[in-house]
């Protein structure tokens, strides 16, 4: 991995000074993040994400919820913001299922659980800016297409055969 790679990259951190979001901003460091902007409060992160183009944010998701929703929601239907379809990295404790697909359900791009390695920050970072998945909108969710794998398409020959309808047997014959 070239530290060149990320140079272009202006990243936000969303969320209190811990042990968690410290360490995300020293690996984003390292690998040559060429800005880390780090905000305290919600509504901040929104103002800002609706002044500047950032290329991710990175956020605690028990931050205070900006009018009732949580920052999440809040960042893709304002119409405030430059680019609703950023890629929105959830930094969470425990990766229970229930977390992670609530957390899928209001439009979070993905989730990072602690403790935080440099080569899943980077390929979750690289993959979320390279290739997206696709937005879907509609009237209750707006956010990257919930299914993350795509599934191969099948180019060989089908094989698969009908069955044959039941086949009168002439019991004379026997």
């Amino acid at each position: 991995m070239q530290r060149t790679e990320f140079s272009a990259h202006r990243v936000m951190v969303l969320g209190p000074k811990s042990h968690a979001v410290l360490l995300l901003r020293s690996i984003l460091n390292t690998v040559g993040v060429g800005r880390v902007v780090h905000v305290e409060h919600s509504s901040r992160a929104l103002e800002l994400l609706g002044m500047e183009q950032f290329s991710a944010v990175f956020f605690d998701p028990a931050m205070d919820p900006i009018a009732d929703q949580p920052f999440v929601v809040a960042a893709r239907r304002s119409e405030a913001v430059i680019n609703p379809m950023i890629p929105i990295f959830a930094l969470q404790e425990s990766a229970r299922r229930r977390d992670v697909e609530e957390a899928r359900d209001t439009g979070v791009t993905d989730v990072l659980t602690t403790p935080i390695s440099p080569k899943t920050v980077m390929t979750k970072l690289r993959v979320a800016t390279v290739s997206p998945r696709p937005f879907i909108a509609s009237n209750e969710f707006f956010g990257p297409d919930r299914r993350a794998r795509l599934r191969p398409t099948y180019y060989g020959s089908d094989r698969r055969m009908r069955a044959p309808k039941k086949a009168k047997v002439d019991f004379t014959m026997i």
